[in-house]
């Protein structure tokens, strides 16, 4: 028995090798951008918090109003501070602790996603067991799954929200939860308290770092309450208040460090998004928005699976003598994907990636589908019987790989590319000697947020502005319709706003400004990033001499459509002449 056991941990160990090597690969190949939030809600901050707030990392409104958690970007931080050290200590040139530090977030969120896909493939062995051809076939939808390769490995709180979510649930009692009814208090099993209060620690996590994260837990909590004893109730009401203060208690204190006060960002989150209705500012979708975009774009080629799977879950009815049934935990799971979805869907502002927590539950129902469909491919049936079915597996797997290499590598590839650029000339003028300027300048005439920032550029002495785009925190509501942020009026009229708000002539002594504080003026850089789309502007401004010494020093492909027009186009670089 004991021999199994070793066995069972090294193929365990094994397997969580194979995905972290499998995610290093994925997050080092990444050359897309997709939210703005992977940067400026976690490694700006971290950034400041390492190396001061005069190393130019831009820190936005929400962390001046106390609306995030300190823990994302503390997580980051400290390997920051790490990798900076070790490059200190190995006196490694300038542009070889750039790639270490641009290189340093990727490799930790490597490990997240490897947990997150790990803690996918142990659900699933908790609820179908180990010896059921579910669990492999979790892993495989997980790990060919497209969003997986697209998202997972990005620094947006989402992603470390959903590993945290799918490693509570891997510790939830599903034994419990097995059983078909409430039976008599002696015949039914005993929960394993110290795993249920490690999976209330880790939602508590998971509910501070996203608060929308407990509509989860409230459908989870209340069926496994349905399931307990009067005893194990009040047990449970215990260790969830005590587990969920020590969190909360503990984020206070790294809150407090980080802001200087005594705050909770997640009620403050609540209220500018909810009470003030700020959220609507980034836009706002359809009822419906989440049915008919957000879950395809999760799922993909595996939605089909997943649905009819979901429903079949829903509408079955318990087994009514068997006690290693898991037609409660998936009944149960299945309602939960409805009711978050619902709850979501009830919110203006929308996003996929707010549904992106689900996703390991909805891809359990996927491989539980997938499993019953290609039953025969690894058995010895006649070739015959099994060549439509593995070329059913093969064009989804090339579905698989065609969307993930196109999100991945392509689409919207020129944002990042241009900050390698910057950053690369920056080092050229280093490597060039003391007798030549070093501090460089570059303005992002953009929409707010459209690159990275620090993160990317990593050298302070590149001094940057951007155009920004604060919503109306203290505006009244009726006004609100009015109101026209920074980037806005720019596109208004870019060449009436460059003629008027960006000051002097082409200069290195362009002065440093932060993206998100109050500024006097804005001057001509050496270097100005632009797409595309703005270059009848550009031309009208330069024949105004307003940006006659520029010329066209670099230019890259974004990507071949957007729905924002104003980010339509190559991505194009001015250089003084």
């Amino acid at each position: 028995m004991s021999f199994i056991s070793r066995e069972g941990r090294r193929a365990s160990w094994e397997i969580f090798a194979a995905l972290v090597a499998l995610r290093l690969v994925n997050a080092l190949t990444v050359k897309t951008f997709f939210q703005p939030d992977e940067y400026f809600q976690s490694l700006e901050p971290a950034w400041v918090l390492v190396f001061g707030p005069d190393s130019g990392a831009w820190i936005t409104w929400e962390w001046k109003v106390q609306l995030r958690s300190s823990i994302h970007p503390a997580l980051f931080a400290s390997f920051y501070y790490v990798a900076a050290r070790i490059a200190a200590l190995c006196h490694v040139s300038t542009p070889v602790e750039a790639d270490i530090l641009l290189a340093t977030p990727k490799v930790v969120q490597a490990l997240i996603a490897a947990s997150c896909d790990f803690s996918s493939w142990k659900l699933a062995r908790q609820l179908y067991g180990s010896r059921s051809s579910v669990p492999a076939a979790v892993l495989a939808v997980t790990v060919c799954s497209p969003w997986q390769w697209f998202c997972s490995t990005r620094t947006l709180s989402n992603c470390l929200e959903t590993s945290l979510t799918v490693l509570a649930l891997c510790s939830w009692p599903w034994a419990r939860l097995r059983m078909a009814g409430r039976q008599a208090e002696d015949d039914q099993r005993p929960i394993n308290r110290s795993k249920l209060r490690r999976a209330l620690v880790i939602a508590a996590v998971a509910c501070i770092l996203r608060p929308t994260n407990i509509l989860i837990w409230v459908p989870l909590a209340a069926f496994l309450l349905y399931h307990m004893t009067n005893r194990e109730r009040a047990r449970f009401s215990v260790d969830a208040a005590l587990c969920g203060s020590a969190v909360l208690a503990a984020s206070g204190v790294m809150d407090r460090l980080y802001y200087g006060v005594w705050t909770v960002p997640s009620v403050r989150f609540l209220y500018f998004n909810i009470a003030k209705d700020l959220a609507v500012f980034y836009g706002t979708s359809p009822w419906h928005y989440y049915l008919v975009q957000g879950l395809p774009l999760l799922l993909t080629t595996a939605m089909p699976f997943a649905s009819v799977r979901i429903w079949r879950a829903l509408t079955e009815r318990y087994p009514p003598s068997s006690q290693t049934s898991n037609a409660a935990p998936r009944f149960q799971l299945a309602l939960t994907v409805i009711f978050v979805s619902s709850m979501l869907s009830l919110v203006s502002h929308k996003e996929v990636r707010f549904l992106y927590p689900l996703l390991p539950v909805l891809h359990l129902f996927a491989g539980e589908a997938l499993a019953d469909f290609f039953p025969s491919l690894a058995s010895k049936a006649p070739a015959r019987a099994v060549a439509p079915r593995r070329l059913a597996v093969f064009l989804l797997l090339a579905v698989n790989i065609l969307i993930a290499s196109y999100t991945t590598l392509v689409h919207q590839s020129g944002v990042i590319s241009v900050m390698d650029y910057l950053r690369h000339e920056f080092e050229a003028r280093q490597v060039a000697g003391p007798a030549r300027q070093v501090d460089m300048t570059v303005g992002f005439l953009m929409p707010c947020h459209s690159t990275p920032w620090r993160s990317h550029l990593v050298h302070p002495g590149i001094s940057a502005w951007a155009l920004r785009c604060e919503p109306p925190i203290d505006v009244d509501p009726a006004e609100r319709a009015s109101y026209v942020d920074e980037a806005d009026r720019f596109y208004n009229d870019p060449v009436s706003f460059m003629q008027r708000e960006i000051q002097g002539g082409p200069s290195r002594a362009t002065q440093q400004a932060d993206a998100e504080t109050d500024r006097l003026a804005i001057h001509w850089p050496e270097y100005l990033v632009f797409f595309d789309q703005l270059m009848p502007s550009m031309n009208v401004t330069m024949q105004s001499g307003h940006a006659r010494a520029y010329v066209e020093c670099w230019r890259r492909f974004n990507s071949q459509w957007h729905d924002d027009w104003r980010r339509q186009g190559d991505v194009v670089v001015w250089c003084v002449r």
